[in-house]
């Protein structure tokens, strides 16, 4: 991964692999980063191909800082976090928590933007907890990065997954589309509705209206096989494969749990209703129950319209979120290291 200014380090990262190797660097009296990586992003920070640490550690090299990586929830992890070593814990993937000495790390809604947030990322951010306040952020900037973002992301067809061409004339307008997703099975509870109480719904909502569904790509065989028996039973619900950028054009209104396609429509400033825990719950209307479902579906459109998007895109991600394509993108982030945890 090349060189950090001439001084000999790496910029992947090391990792503390067995529980003796823990112990020695608790007794060196270093204080160091460690990331803890879960599965997914273990190997990625291993070899410095994360898009978050290569920069980051070359900075904190410079200041003398050294990082280590370990894998989460390990042996070696729990020995590293014993009071006294008084190292620096950032949490890589959805490992919610809060403590004196610990961030949390993961790639945002929009790729290119990063979390690094004091008690969790996606839902579990302390961005849920937080006020938007419209009036704090100036219209301009906001315009311009909206306009940037926006344009590059629906001229080019980009997602956080890979998409099907644009091919938006296909496509009849509808009065919703539900984006399902993977998470009613998870151990913390983050849903209000399931994905087939959504669909349902939407459905009966008004049968005369077409509802598009597109189910989440990692959706498991088990669910896909369910959801698609759901979307059977409705003569206006069709699956569809296309484009998520097309998909949500052509609704009214964008139903979801707390999907990245529910964050991506508000590029179209467009009605969201989310219908979990969302971090991004100020810019959508949110459904605890089928009844409030059924209310967003009616009026939700009336009650969204002003809403400031351009203000609140550049409030979450240029305000709060770390774009890795910025040149103060390392500096930013070690000074809310240092902030968080006195480094």
């Amino acid at each position: 991964m090349g060189r950090a200014g001439a001084r000999g380090f790496r910029l992947g990262v090391d990792e503390v692999s067995s529980p003796a190797a823990a112990k020695s660097l608790n007794r060196s009296g270093r204080r160091t980063v460690v990331i803890h990586a879960d599965a997914g992003w273990s190997g990625a920070v291993r070899a410095g191909s994360d898009g978050f640490w290569p920069k980051l550690v070359g900075e904190l090299a410079h200041q003398g800082v050294e990082t280590r990586l370990v894998k989460a929830r390990s042996k070696p992890a729990e020995i590293l976090r014993e009071p006294g070593a008084e190292h620096v814990h950032v949490m890589m993937g959805d490992m919610p928590g809060y403590g004196p000495d610990t961030l949390h790390v993961d790639q945002g809604y929009i790729t290119g933007f990063w979390y690094l947030d004091e008690i969790g990322v996606f839902w579990n951010s302390s961005l849920r907890l937080t006020q938007f306040c419209p009036e704090r952020v100036h219209r301009g900037h906001a315009e311009y990065f909206f306009n940037g973002v926006t344009g590059w992301m629906l001229r080019e067809n980009v997602s956080k997954a890979p998409q099907p061409e644009r091919m938006p004339d296909m496509l009849e307008p509808a009065h919703a589309v539900v984006f399902t997703q993977e998470i009613e099975g998870l151990r913390n509870r983050a849903h209000h509705l399931s994905n087939e109480q959504m669909i349902r719904t939407t459905a009966e909502f008004d049968r005369r209206r077409l509802v598009y569904v597109k189910l989440h790509p990692r959706q498991s065989k088990a669910a896909r096989r369910d959801l698609m028996a759901v979307a059977q039973d409705y003569q206006n619900v069709r699956v569809s494969e296309a484009s998520l950028h097309d998909l949500i054009a052509a609704a009214q209104v964008v139903v979801t749990q707390n999907s990245s396609a529910g964050f991506e429509a508000l590029m179209q400033k467009k009605t969201v209703v989310t219908c979990a825990k969302s971090d991004y719950r100020h810019a959508t209307l949110t459904a605890k129950s089928a009844g409030d479902l059924r209310d967003a579906l009616d009026y939700g459109p009336d009650a969204m319209e002003g809403f400031p998007y351009e203000k609140f895109f550049y409030w979450f991600l240029h305000r709060n979120l770390l774009e890795e394509a910025k040149d103060n993108f390392a500096e930013r982030a070690v000074a809310r290291i240092r902030e968080k945890a006195y480094l």
